[in-house]
């Protein structure tokens, strides 16, 4: 996940809906709300390793 991506999970413009297999569907929202808060959790940690200094964002895919 980069950091433009990291920044759509946190504003929700993200969701892991599409990707997680519905079978068995009794239990495809609550692993969908799983997954989503683990890919908001990661983006959490990359903004955050951003804003600290500690990685550098660059201007766009291949540049580093």
């Amino acid at each position: 996940m980069d950091y433009e991506e990291a920044k759509a999970w946190l504003c929700g413009e993200r969701s892991m809906t599409n990707i997680i297999p519905q079978d068995p569907f009794e239990t495809w929202v609550v692993r969908t709300a799983q997954a989503d808060a683990a890919m908001t959790q990661q983006a959490y940690w990359i903004v955050r390793a951003h804003d600290d200094g500690l990685v550098f964002h660059h201007g766009g895919k291949g540049d580093g």
